[in-house]
């Protein structure tokens, strides 16, 4: 996957950019009752279902027409399965993995907990480098935020990258390798805290010094730089 490629693509999907969402929207008054996670929660799942039929949901004719030659279409996935890969079949033949980045907006009073809570989107583990064709595998993150319209929020998509899937997953899985995990089949395990601990005082470990690694594939914590710089752009970081 070249710069020139992804550059053109990115363009491409420009038009994503000042979206809004508006058929979620919320009085300003009601979000005391949602924490930034919920909402995020929310947001991405109807920017997951929408976004390849994004055009029939505007109310601009003009931005319908720009947002309809985008070309995405729902990639065929295996019947019973929840979540498949990739997301998307691009018209250009590419393939695309969406995942939304909740941007928290200061300006609004929603219900924060004491402590904030980590992005939850991430690359599973049941997407490996088998799974993954280089030459034409894409990952999508598109920064969303709350906005207020005439007293009425709805998630506006601020900002859009793209990042070639294989080098994502590379820097995912060599991190789980760097903290001393290992694969245990298609589950991804690092040392448990008593393994670390019999691992210190020089004791073979075992397999059950191991437990699953439940922060594995998470977009904050993949070490390839440019994913790396657009989450710290959008405080992710």
């Amino acid at each position: 996957m070249t710069i020139a490629v992804l550059e053109q693509l990115r363009k491409e999907f420009e038009p994503l950019v000042g979206l809004r969402i508006d058929w979620l929207s919320l009085p300003r008054q009601a979000l005391l009752g949602f924490e930034p996670s919920q909402m995020a929660v929310i947001a991405n799942t109807l920017l997951d279902a929408a976004l390849p039929m994004i055009e029939l949901f505007s109310s601009d004719p003009e931005n319908a027409a720009r947002l309809k030659q985008i070309g995405l279409s729902k990639a065929p996935g295996q019947i019973g399965e929840r979540e498949s890969y990739p997301d998307y079949v691009h018209k250009s033949g590419k393939r695309v993995e969406l995942k939304g980045l909740f941007v928290d907006n200061p300006s609004l009073d929603l219900k924060r907990p004491p402590t904030r809570r980590e992005p939850s989107a991430r690359l599973k583990e049941n997407v490996t480098m088998q799974d993954v064709d280089p030459a034409n595998d894409i990952l999508l993150v598109a920064a969303v935020r709350l906005e207020d319209v005439n007293g009425r929020c709805c998630p506006v998509i601020i900002d859009i990258e793209l990042f070639p899937m294989v080098d994502c997953i590379e820097a995912r899985d060599a991190r789980l390798r760097v903290a001393g995990g290992r694969w245990f089949g298609r589950t991804p395990r690092v040392v448990s805290v008593p393994g670390r601990a019999k691992a210190h005082q020089g004791t073979l470990l075992t397999d059950a010094d191991f437990e699953k690694d439940t922060n594995f594939g998470k977009l904050k914590r993949i070490p390839y730089p440019p994913l790396q710089a657009f989450m710290k752009k959008h405080g992710a970081i």
